[in-house]
């Protein structure tokens, strides 16, 4: 334990900062991880496209004598596509990217101030030049470099002030001393650049030289595996230590081999390869204690507790971060970069490792010596010239590709441009940039589905549709399959567009979102057989499943009978999601289910009275207002229709809120809205349905009966739900007279007249109370229209009339 934990025996300080850069290496590694298993969708996302339609429902029926009357209206159902999102830009990948090279920067300055002169000044040249790439000058607009020469005088300067002056000063307070200067800069940039994005852009600059330097780093590192299996082979004594080495080994570089022959195509077998930025990750762990022992053996200038631990570090973290922005960024070409670095050095320099323990200490095997622990003292030749080999190997490799990765690199720099200058919204140069990727990497995916979705801003289908046919090329991904199928739908190419989608299914047979996109098509053109198959098999591939399973409830409720629908809603499940209760909901309404007869919990959304309403919201809460009439919660539905967007919806609400007004609320206003919108436009289609049903409900109020005895409130809710039921009218009225309030008993009597004027009752109430507030005039034209409706009634009502009026005439007289 103490060989692996070598750092216990440090000084405190710089055990503390080696502490801390471990668990920043861990946290890179977790980083990647995070961003590699996201794979694609760390840019690119599935969003829910959300469709209404309606179908034809009977609100309630009621009879009229020995007529049967219907209130005719519509349910609306949702269905749902899954649409792939244009190319995003991943701002927290870039960001942490920024990060971790900021501090392994910094943390390696702080080791190199620590080098002897001669390979202090070497190293000193190298940050030079990787602080000149920094186009500090790029974030303010200017031509001149005196940003740059600024830079390069703080970190520079400060660094040769510890090493030529202050050499004492411990490595802690080195790195705090750079951690601060790093930390003012960055704030001097954040208050004082003149672009939108100014760590974005330093971000995407670095790119280039992130990936040679990641690649120098990579090939240090590369026979670390084949090292680890030669200290498992020979940690134990043993005369089989050389055949158990050469066996692992052998099958590790197989490995290795499979997976370049799979990289280049050259092989596609069915099977499991081992993943590059695993071998990397495995590698920098191992260098830890490799990279120690090099040190002690080899590198007697460099001093491991004071520079060359953390100079490994730092290479180690910045390696990994820069593996980790190629996943987080989606940029294939960067990806295959790094892969190619990875196998291309492990398998090279692997295979000369291997001969270089072979050539050198094949006599220790035989003796069962621990080779593992003078494995770089060579006894005949040093292990620089197998590095050599392995370099001319390595240039071999890409002189057979036609140095295709070196051009890839060059793609994945120009990508990267083009993301900051999405981000920057500047579209016409980030398009530029795409270009110049698409001249060395014509077929990779990250170009040219940015360059889709740059073209479907712009709303050129067409243009869109070539590059997302283009990113199939070589990494065909389910996104865009659905991009190009969507090109096509969008562009009127019905069949293209479905043509599409069987193609990508035939590439990700398990992709659920295709599938559901397939049954939508299908629907489309009713091929119902094949609508149920693929929703069904997108339920249960779907990442979000209650998609197609709300899609396939909409399916139903348009094309299923009511007995069908019924077993249908008995077999369903309670998936808490909008647009599935929704059509669930749809489908009660169908089948004409009361709302007392549930008897599971009703799924209750949560809106307040501002929000804005998608379709799955809208098409919940009116389905719901129709389904429970009378019972339930009211819905503050005349406010959603209020709010701006929801404007193209604000018809649906307002109607919906005259029905919910009708069962549970006023019905004065439910009659008084439908009146005003069948005269809107008597011709229109809409204005006569709206005449229809107005006349439907004053029909059904005419013969409604109520019991008196269970209203409470006979003036406020009595008279709300019964505006125009004679006994509530009359009661109303009467306790309204006994209030002192007959003008407003006036009122009530004169709004029951006003619809339904062929109640003689009515009128005569209206008669009377006219009398009482001493309205004659008002009360004479009652007695016609009494006499016009029902001269019986009329004839029956004239003594009381007369009696009246000749009782408030008297009392007149006697006032006077």
């Amino acid at each position: 334990m103490n060989s692996l934990q070598f750092w216990k025996n440090w000084q405190k300080s710089s055990r503390n900062l080696y502490i801390f850069s471990l668990s920043i290496l861990l946290f890179s590694i977790l980083t990647l991880s995070f961003f590699y298993f996201k794979g694609l969708e760390n840019v690119v996302h599935w969003d829910i496209l959300s469709e209404l339609g309606e179908v034809p429902i009977i609100l309630d029926q009621f009879k009229v004598g020995s007529e049967t009357l219907s209130l005719p209206t519509k349910t609306f159902t949702v269905t749902e596509q899954f649409v792939a999102s244009p190319m995003a830009i991943n701002f927290i990948g870039n960001y942490v990217f920024l990060g971790l090279l900021s501090f392994a920067f910094v943390l390696l300055l702080s080791a190199l101030s620590a080098l002897p002169r001669f390979w202090y000044l070497v190293s000193m040249g190298l940050v030079i030049v990787f602080l000149v790439t920094f186009n500090l000058e790029l974030l303010y607009n200017v031509a001149n470099k005196y940003f740059t020469t600024a830079l390069i005088v703080l970190f520079v300067g400060l660094s040769y002030f510890f090493h030529a002056f202050r050499p004492d000063i411990d490595i802690a307070k080195r790195f705090i001393s750079f951690f601060f200067l790093t930390a003012l800069i960055a704030l001097v940039i954040f208050f004082t650049a003149k672009v939108n994005h100014p760590f974005f852009l330093l971000a995407s600059y670095r790119t280039a030289g992130a990936m040679l330097l990641s690649t120098a780093f990579i090939f240090l590192v590369a026979y670390e595996i084949v090292n680890g299996f030669l200290i498992i082979s020979t940690s134990v004594k043993s005369t089989q230590s050389l055949q158990n080495f050469l066996l692992i080994s052998l099958i590790y570089l197989v490995n290795v081999l499979l997976v370049f022959l799979h990289n280049n195509k050259i092989i596609d077998w069915e099977m499991i390869y081992l993943s590059p930025f695993l071998l990397i990750v495995l590698s920098s762990v191992l260098g830890i204690w490799g990279f120690k022992k090099r040190t002690e053996s080899i590198l007697d200038w460099l001093n491991f507790e004071k520079s060359g631990a953390f100079t490994y570090l730092s290479l180690a973290i910045f390696t990994i971060a820069t593996c980790a922005l190629a996943f987080a960024t989606s940029n294939d070409p960067m990806i295959e970069v790094m892969e190619d670095a990875i196998t291309y050095t492990h398998l090279a320099m692997g295979l000369m490792f291997l001969l270089y323990v072979l050539l050198n200490f094949f006599p220790l095997f035989k003796q069962a010596f621990e080779v593992h622990k003078v494995v770089f003292k060579p006894l005949r030749l040093p292990i620089w010239t197998f590095r050599v080999l392995a370099i001319i190997l390595i240039a071999a490799l890409l002189v057979l590709k036609g140095f295709f990765t070196v051009q890839q690199a060059f793609a994945a720099h120009y990508n990267a441009l083009g993301d900051y200058y999405t981000a920057e919204k500047d579209y016409k140069f980030a398009e530029i940039e795409y270009k110049m990727a698409l001249v060395y990497e014509y077929r990779n995916h990250k170009t040219n589905y940015a360059l889709a979705s740059l073209a479907l801003l712009q709303g050129d289908n067409e243009t869109a549709a070539v590059y997302f046919r283009k990113s199939l090329a070589k990494n065909p991904s389910v996104f865009a399959y659905e991009g190009l199928s969507r090109s096509f739908y969008d562009g009127e190419h019905f069949f293209d567009a479905m043509f599409t989608l069987k193609e990508g299914l035939q590439k990700f047979p398990k992709s659920g979102e295709l599938q559901n996109n397939l049954a939508y098509l299908f629907n489309k053109s009713n091929v119902q057989d094949s609508t149920v198959l693929y929703y069904e098999m997108a339920v249960k591939n779907a990442q979000k499943s209650e998609v197609p399973a709300s899609n396939l409830l909409a399916f139903w409720a348009n094309n299923g009978k009511k007995t069908a629908i019924e077993e249908l809603l008995q077999q369903s499940e309670d998936i808490q999601y909008n647009s599935y209760q929704a059509n669930k909901l749809a489908m009660k309404n169908i089948i004409e289910k009361k709302f007392s007869e549930l008897t599971d919990n009703d799924f209750a959304i949560d809106l307040s009275s501002d929000s804005v309403l998608n379709a799955s919201n809208f098409a919940w809460i009116y389905n719901q207002t129709f389904y429970q009439k009378a019972l339930g919660e009211n819905f503050d539905l005349r406010r959603f229709s209020e709010i701006e967007e929801n404007e193209s919806l604000s018809e649906d609400l307002l109607f919906a809120n005259v029905i919910q007004e009708y069962y549970k609320g006023d019905k004065l206003i439910t009659f008084q809205n439908l009146q005003a919108w069948a005269v809107g436009d008597s011709t229109d289609k809409k204005g006569k349905y709206y005449q229809l049903l107005l006349n439907t409900f004053l029909k059904k109020e005419a013969v409604e009966k109520v019991n008196l005895a269970e209203i409470k409130d006979m003036i406020g809710v009595g008279l709300k739900q019964h505006p125009l039921n004679e006994a509530i009218v009359s009661k109303a009225v009467e306790l309204l007279n006994k209030n002192r309030q007959p003008e407003k008993a006036y009122q009530v009597v004169l709004n029951a007249i006003s619809w339904r004027k062929n109640s003689p009752m009515l009128y005569q109430l209206y008669i009377q109370q006219a009398l009482t507030i001493g309205m004659k005039d008002y009360a004479e034209d009652g007695m016609k229209a009494l006499q016009k409706l029902s001269p019986t009634d009329y004839q029956r009502f004239l003594p009381t009339y007369q009696a009246k009026l000749a009782s408030i005439e008297k009392a007149s007289a006697g006032f006077q």
